[in-house]
């Protein structure tokens, strides 16, 4: 470089920068030629291109990019300066050649980016006319930089786009957001264009100092802009795509931080499975180990290791971690089809294409949510998974309790994960590892061995070293009994190795023991040291001592009592929280009246310890599923599936039965302790969104089992008498056309006319709402009163809205402050459910009013927009189109304002005044009209076809 020219140090830094930026984006093998790359080699190349065009008949006007290659000739001459001894130059040009050529396998694509690239010529001619004097100038200089920049940002968005793992598919649906990144890039280079004139033309140093900063501001804000609209756009596809999932993952979220509880409140009991050699390797960036499975025992603590192993990965930041928890406390979970979208669900929200093609192609198409469907996304959505062609993306996949899901379905679900690690391992960008923990059941096990395998029974020195450190923390929180025991900490640490070594890596054994030990009542020191030898080590029989032990002084209806508890917790259609349990176990056949007066009291719950445990979110499981399969088989408190549905069906029947004479309007006790508020604040009937969601399918239930409807149950009975009421609320339409989309359970309901025609009416009511809300947002009733009970819908909205009108007050007359508190904390939720039918949260329901509007949007029909290729998608109302029109594709127009004095205000013109002969608008603007006895000025004015009137009584 000459001594006699300087160059800025600023604009060697951006245009440092920016090849950087570029360099770590395009892989070492595309960028190997690069260096030697000239222009006449890209021009040479695109000639190729045209040539393999025309023998396929496809040719496309490449003389378009002739203008590019002028300007990019005339400004890489400016640019000498910066550039020397450097490698930046070429990099201006290089990438064109490889896109060219990747791009016009598809002609589509290959169209859009020849006119992408075309629009680049415009800002670099008038280098063609530029003096080379100028480039030595140190602000000129400045702003050439800015062009380089903007030049391989271009690049790299090009690149990106044509490189990325199944680009043809995602093409369609991709290139609105690249288009509005490069129209990003077009808009800074032109703006540039004027500040090159200023400073060549000696306008002023600092003037021109000051341009150039303006326009870095603006390029910044431009850039947030574009990035803002981006992410709304992303967010509120994502929201569509749940609710065309039907899917949300707030109950695996749960699912979730329940497992965690436990390790959380005792450190340390999990981390050893983060060290084991196959667990690590497999948990690397690498490709080793592609599919290991954790195999194990029951209640060796696999659950808590997989939860672990996930959050470890997360705090990793280095991969995306998909997982899916299978539980029997959540039904749902087990289900195929849930498990494939929680799968999918994960994947889409990780990057904005991926969620745009999702809803283009399946959303705006309306294609249905079929199992297929949603498999073949999967394997799409996995092979496009990494956006940078320069770096493998990684995802781990992290599946629990594989044995608890159908055994059907065991084998489908191994394959769809066998074919996901498959399908990453063709592309050339990503790769797709899978955790599986299963007890291994035979229906897969040969299968599942032919994978990288961990077995916990080859990991007892680890397990015993964590089960000694939580036996360790969980008896130093009982110090204080065991000190009134006499207990020295050299002999709670004998007790503690005895209890490691006899539970032999069985966490859930150590567990249910240290529960014994911490719940029963001990009189010597003896006792304590004994009970470790003299509990069973076989999980079953542990249960049976437990359960023996509790009922040993239990009557008939105390036993009866706790099965009901039990088979709740095992049975229920969905798990029940403490409020909803208590109204439940209030509605047992012993009570003859329906309008109960008493609710089950508290400590029933902390009775069925240790078998039950009471999760974050108040609801009721068992502490293992083996817990559940040791009830339904033994003698002492055995569980029947077909019985207890019975008895939960009685129980629902008789809560919707007392709703309907509570919740009418005409409901007006004499009696105050019947007061229907009272009622609500006590909790009585906090089962009946429950009731409400499930009757239909306790009745089904029941008649389609093999021992049928038994007409002498109190479950029949109520059902009867709850029908009848129901029927005589409501007359039938013509239901002709919906009756084959009806459940085909309800044939078994023929020989029963009264629950037919309740159940053929409510199924019919939910498959015509269902379609009512595919294409219009649901009726909400104001909330001002209690309106007529016509069926089991306007009975909840009642319910809710008895509810709602408790929760703005902060007192109640007769109830205390903390126990009008408590009600509000366990039944706000229950006031505010989705309205939609079929919606996972149905039942859960939502804190307040506005998070449950929220969630709804997802499920509402929206209104697309009529512009030309807006990719926004469709909004919740047409204000929020307006609002965004006018944001986005108004941006051109002036901004004329009106100024409206005070006492004027918007009129629609009076009828006819628009024709009135002699009413020239366009020469007079202002026209006066009788209307009746009053006088109306109406002001006019006319913008383009438009015309606005102002009038004034």
């Amino acid at each position: 470089m000459s001594l006699s020219v300087r160059a800025s140090l600023v604009a060697q830094r951006t245009i440092r920068d920016a090849f950087l930026d570029l360099e770590r984006t395009v892989s070492e093998r595309d960028r190997a030629g690069f260096a030697s790359t000239t222009l006449d080699n890209v021009i040479k190349a695109a000639h190729d291109v045209e040539d393999q065009l025309a023998a396929r008949q496809l040719l496309r006007n490449m003389r378009r990019l002739t203008p590019l290659f002028t300007g990019l000739l005339h400004y890489s001459k400016t640019i000498e300066v910066l550039c020397n001894g450097t490698p930046f130059m070429p990099w201006i040009w290089a990438p064109i050649k490889l896109i060219l050529k990747v791009a016009s396998d598809y002609i589509d694509a290959f169209e859009k980016l020849i006119t992408a690239y075309a629009r680049i010529a415009e800002p670099l001619a008038r280098f063609k006319i530029f003096n080379q004097t100028y480039s030595k100038n140190v602000e000129i200089q400045q702003t050439l930089a800015i062009f380089y920049s903007d030049i391989l940002k271009f690049h790299k968005e090009a690149y990106k786009f044509v490189r990325r793992s199944g680009w043809k598919v995602l093409f369609m649906t991709s290139w609105g957001h690249f288009q509005r990144r490069f129209d990003t890039v077009i808009e800074d280079l032109k703006a540039h264009e004027d500040l090159v004139d200023k400073t060549a033309n000696a306008v002023g140093i600092c003037e021109s100092r000051k341009m150039r900063e303006e326009l870095a501001a603006l390029r910044q804000e431009t850039l947030d802009r574009v990035a803002k609209d981006d992410e709304e756009r992303t967010a509120a596809q994502y929201v569509a795509i749940v609710g065309w999932l039907r899917m949300d993952d707030s109950e695996q979220a749960k699912v979730f931080e329940c497992i965690m509880t436990e390790p959380q409140k005792y450190p340390g009991t999990s981390d050893w499975i983060l060290q084991q050699d196959r667990i690590a390797a497999w948990m690397r960036c690498s490709q080793e180990s592609a599919f290991l499975v954790l195999h194990g025992n029951p209640g060796t603590g696999k659950s808590v290791l997989a939860t672990q192993i996930a959050t470890f990965l997360r705090s990793a930041r280095k991969s995306l971690v998909v997982s899916h928890i299978c539980t029997y406390s959540q039904a749902t979970t087990t289900e195929y089809d849930q498990i494939v979208r929680s799968i999918l669900l994960q994947l889409v929200r990780s990057d904005t294409d991926l969620v745009a093609y999702v809803y283009e192609e399946f959303i705006l198409k309306k294609k249905g949510v079929t199992a297929q469907a949603i498999e073949r996304l999967i394997l799409e959505t996995i092979g496009a998974i990494s956006n940078n062609p320069a770096q493998t993306k990684y995802v781990h996949v992290v599946l629990d309790g594989l044995d608890e899901c159908d055994k059907e379905k065991q084998f489908k679900i191994i394959n769809l994960l066998e074919r996901m690690v498959s399908t990453a391992s063709s592309s050339t960008s990503a790769v797709c590892k899978v955790l599986v923990t299963t007890c291994m059941p035979a229906s897969v096990a040969k299968k599942l061995k032919q994978k990288h395998m961990v077995s916990l029974s080859g990991e007892k020195e680890a397990l015993r070293k964590a089960i000694a450190l939580y036996s360790a923390q969980r008896l130093a929180q009982g110090r204080s009994k065991w000190n009134q025991l006499r207990i020295t900490d050299v002999e709670l640490k004998d007790l503690e190795a005895r209890l490691t070594r006899k539970a032999d890596g069985m966490f859930l054994w150590a567990r249910l023991v240290l529960e014994y030990l911490s719940t029963n009542m001990f009189l010597a020191k003896c006792e304590v040291m004994g009970a470790v030898e003299e509990l069973p080590r076989e999980l079953s029989e542990f249960y049976s001592q437990i359960l023996t032990q509790l009922i040993s002084h239990f009557n008939d209806r105390s036993v009866a009592r706790l099965q009901s508890i039990l088979g709740w917790i095992a049975f229920a259609k969905r798990p029940l929280r403490r409020a909803e349990m208590r109204s439940a176990l209030s509605f047992l056949p012993e009570n003859e009246d329906i309008q109960v007066q008493e609710l089950a009291p508290y400590y029933i719950f902390d009775m069925c310890a240790p078998l039950v445990e009471e999760r974050s979110d108040s609801t009721f499981a068992f502490v293992h599923i083996s817990v559940k399969e040791f009830l339904q088989t033994t003698s002492n408190v055995g569980l029947d599936e077909h019985s207890m549905a019975h008895e939960q069906g009685q129980a629902i029947a008789s809560c919707l039965l007392s709703g309907l004479e509570v919740f009418s309007p005409t409901y007006h006790p004499t009696d105050p302790k019947k007061d229907r508020s009272l009622r609500v604040i006590r909790g009585l009937h906090g089962l009946h969104v429950y009731a409400t969601e499930f009757w239909v399918e306790y009745l089904l239930l029941v008649a389609a089992s093999d021992k049928g409807l038994d007409t002498t149950s109190r479950f029949f009975k109520r059902s009867i008498q709850l029908s009848k009421s129901l029927n005589s609320l409501q007359r039938a339409g013509d239901l002709s056309s919906i009756l084959q989309s009806l459940d085909s359970r309800l044939a078994h309901l023929e020989s029963h006319r009264e629950l037919f025609c309740a159940a053929r009416n409510i199924l019919a009511e939910r498959v015509t709402r269902a379609d009512r809300d595919a294409s219009a947002p649901p009726t909400e009733r104001p909330d001002t009163q209690l309106c007529e009970i016509t069926d089991l819908s306007s009975l909840l909205s009642n319910y809710q809205y008895t509810v709602q009108e408790l929760l703005r007050p902060w007192k109640f007359p007769g109830i205390t402050v903390q126990e009008f508190e408590k009600f509000k904390r366990d039944f706000c939720s229950s006031a505010f459910t989705c309205q939609f039918f079929g919606c996972p949260l149905g039942g859960s329901g939502f804190q307040t009013k506005a998070l449950r509007d929220k969630h709804e949007l997802s499920h509402a029909p929206r209104v697309p927009c009529d512009v030309l290729d807006c990719k926004y998608p469709p909004f919740p109302s047409t204000q929020a189109l307006k609002n965004h029109k006018a944001k986005h594709h108004n941006q051109g127009m002036p901004n004329i304002k009106i100024r409206v004095p005070q006492d004027f205000r918007m009129r629609k013109p009076v009828s006819g005044a628009m024709n009135r002969p002699g009413s020239d608008l366009r020469s007079s603007n202002l026209a006066r009209f009788k209307s009746g006895t009053s006088e109306i000025a109406t002001y006019y004015v006319r913008l383009g076809g438009t015309i606005f009137s102002f009038s004034e009584e």
